[in-house]
């Protein structure tokens, strides 16, 4: 831009210089034609004045012999045109109409080549002595020769082109200097708009003195502060949208009308264990389940919702599909469909576990309810005996007390399932906490002949009355599940940043087969291995292991042999970390 404004700059001084150069040699030459006229004029007004006094014409004819042809020619004709004499050696005739134009103005000029020289003449009528002409008065036409190749001419121009060829290349300077100095602000101009074009939008930091780039600075300033905020705003909006649809549950997939992949989230890469874009990608290279390509199809084909099930990797999958009714998806490349990927294995575990909570609750009040209804039955019979009685109603209350005992488990086990607490995280000393609970048992131990003992001490952050509940299940079921004269020991203490709590006894141990199972809900080892006075509800472990892993975060080992007894290990964080359902 700068080298073309300069070139037309440097053209129009240059033509100018070059018209102001022809128009003063032109000037040159009109004075100089002009001051040959005021010389022809003031020598015929002189040599008029001059003849006007002769008395005889050959004086007249004398004088005209005093001049050098090659200085002036005069020519003089008589009153009525004739010719009368002349210094020059080409005869020159009157010319009628030029002598009637000097009657009517006074004066003639004219121009004439004669003998190869242009010569300028004046005609002027001069009044003489009737003795020199019989009219009184004569013409006289003098001429002097016009010379447009002067040395004075030739000086003239030449300083003209050597001034105007200065003058262009001290223009040419000046215009370079200032059209560089004007062309800066352009220039930032022009690195301010790459700037935004690159991204940057930044305040361009301009200075100049020209008060025309000022607005324009200004705007692009204000431009690109703009922009600046649109796209922060933009990115901010892109932000949150790429937050939630990263941080969402659920799979979720843009379909194109051809079902290429137009866009995911993150957790569709996570569902089907892929590292690459998949971006335009067939859906059918990432689905590989019939049943959902299929429902695609009818989706499409139908132009509704569907939803089916998909299997993968061990876990269930509800796969919705959602069609893009709205022109907004026009103007992201004609997306025709949504596909929702919801991870409903908890969901359907849960379920299986609530029927399978339900089906063994049922069995397990089924048989004392049935024993209460027969002994009921049998105490509305007459004539029945008084020990028949009695012992029906021992029968009765029996079956009564283990219904109160699996409902009151069933309840907390399900207010455990709810994340129903009804107490504050505390830190607990284990210790004492454990010798209390041996100590309340150690009667009722007795009685069946085991002895319990108790060591150690330690601390932990936890919920008091679960860790007491699952502390006395342990107990409860080492006492139980013992032999006369049995022994259990509570041992607590602290290793690898945890608090532990270990419960082991000697008593009828447990099979290998039994376990992996023994932590199910409503489990129990066969009654034959158990002493006939026990009640048990098949929930004492899995209420352990729910308080311990569930809840705490923490974790317990079982390790026992039929015949050589049991040991549950019990291993706690120091420190609370919150609820970790």
């Amino acid at each position: 831009m700068r080298s073309k404004l300069s070139r037309q700059i440097i053209a129009v001084i240059s033509i100018t210089l070059v018209l102001v150069v022809v128009f003063s040699c032109a000037g040159f030459l009109l004075a100089g034609y002009n001051s040959t006229r005021t010389n022809i004029k003031n020598f015929v007004s002189a040599y008029g004045k001059h003849i006007s006094e002769f008395r005889d014409r050959g004086d007249l004819l004398s004088s005209v012999d005093n001049y050098e042809e090659s200085i002036n020619v005069i020519v003089i004709y008589s009153g009525d045109g004739s010719f009368i004499s002349t210094n020059s050696s080409v005869a020159l005739q009157a010319d009628l109409k030029e002598l009637q134009q000097v009657n009517e103005r006074g004066y003639s000029y004219s121009t004439k080549k004669v003998a190869g020289k242009h010569i300028t003449f004046y005609t002027e009528r001069v009044k003489v002595s009737p003795m020199v002409d019989r009219s009184g008065y004569v013409y006289v036409k003098c001429g002097l020769p016009v010379s447009y190749s002067t040395p004075k001419f030739w000086i003239f121009c030449c300083s003209a082109i050597i001034a105007a060829l200065v003058l262009i290349v001290f223009a040419c300077l000046l215009l370079q200097m200032y059209i560089k100095r004007s062309m800066k602000p352009l220039q930032a101009v022009q690195k301010g708009l790459q700037e935004i074009n690159n991204g940057n939008y930044r305040k361009s930091e301009i200075s100049t003195d020209y008060e025309e780039y000022q607005g324009i600075i200004s705007q692009i300033n204000d431009v690109g502060g703009r922009i600046s905020d649109m796209l922060s705003h933009t990115q901010y909006e892109q932000k949150k949208t790429d937050f939630l649809l990263d941080n969402i549950g659920q799979g979720i997939v843009a379909l194109s009308e051809n079902l290429s992949i137009m866009l995911n989230n993150s957790a569709v890469l996570r569902i089907f264990g892929v590292d690459y874009n998949t971006v335009g990608v067939p859906i059918s290279t990432l689905v590989s389940d019939k049943s959902v390509l299929s429902m695609i199809n009818c989706a499409l084909e139908e132009s509704c919702d569907k939803e089916c099930e998909m299997r993968l990797n061990g876990k269930i999958y509800r796969v919705e599909t959602r069609l893009a009714h709205t022109t907004w998806f026009e103007n992201l490349g004609s997306i025709a469909l949504m596909l929702l990927f919801t991870d409903i294995t908890q969901e359907i575990k849960s379920a299986d576990i609530r029927s399978e909570f339900f089906a063994n609750a049922s069995h397990e009040l089924k048989t004392p309810l049935t024993v209460i209804k027969g002994y009921s039955e049998l105490l509305a019979l007459p004539n029945i005996g008084e020990k028949k009685i009695a012992k029906c109603a021992e029968e009765i209350n029996s079956n009564a007390s283990k219904m109160s005992m699996l409902i009151s488990d069933m309840l907390y086990i399900s207010r455990l399932d709810a994340n129903i607490k009804s107490e504050q995280i505390e830190t607990v000393d284990l210790g004492n906490l454990s010798k209390e609970i041996c100590d309340e048992m150690s009667i009722s131990a007795a009685v069946s002949g085991v002895k319990i003992h108790y060591e150690g001490s330690a601390q932990a952050e936890c919920y008091p009355k679960m860790i007491a509940t699952a502390i006395t299940n342990l107990v409860s079921n080492a006492v139980k599940y013992n032999k006369a004269n049995g022994r259990v020991w509570v041992k607590v203490f602290t290793q690898d940043g945890n608090a532990v709590i270990e419960v082991k006894d000697n008593g009828i141990g447990i099979a290998d087969e039994n376990k992996d199972r023994v932590f199910e809900r409503f489990y129990k080892v066969d009654s034959a291995r158990t002493r006939s006075d026990e009640v048990s509800t098949g929930l004492g472990l899995a209420i352990v292991k729910h308080i311990i892993v569930n809840i705490h975060g923490g974790s317990i080992t079982l390790k026992s042999a039929p015949g050589e007894g049991s040991i549950f290990t019990v291993s706690l964080p120091l420190y609370a970390e919150g609820d970790k359902q």
